[in-house]
């Protein structure tokens, strides 16, 4: 028997505002971009992940771009674990 998981479809906008919005505040917090005061990098944040997600384009992208990067990062992580057997 399949499991059904086409609930997942409602979830992915929320997802890829998500994604974006922590991003984008991480970027700003770390290069000071902006300023030093938080609000104002969460506010702005907050609106580059608004527009971002009410592109329907982007949100395509985020969407296919996504399960990609998990399987680069697994991918990564065998690498990884195994270099470390191989190696000193």
């Amino acid at each position: 028997m399949a499991a059904d998981i086409s609930a997942i479809t409602y979830f992915a906008p929320i997802a890829a505002f998500l994604i974006v919005f922590i991003i984008s505040y991480a970027i700003f917090w770390k290069i000071k971009l902006l300023c030093d005061s938080q609000f104002v990098n969460i506010i702005i944040s907050f609106l580059i992940a608004a527009i971002f997600v009410s592109a329907a384009g982007a949100r395509l992208y985020v969407q296919v771009i996504i399960p990609w990067i998990a399987v680069l990062l697994v991918a990564l992580v065998f690498i990884l674990a195994i270099t470390g057997f191989i190696g000193k």
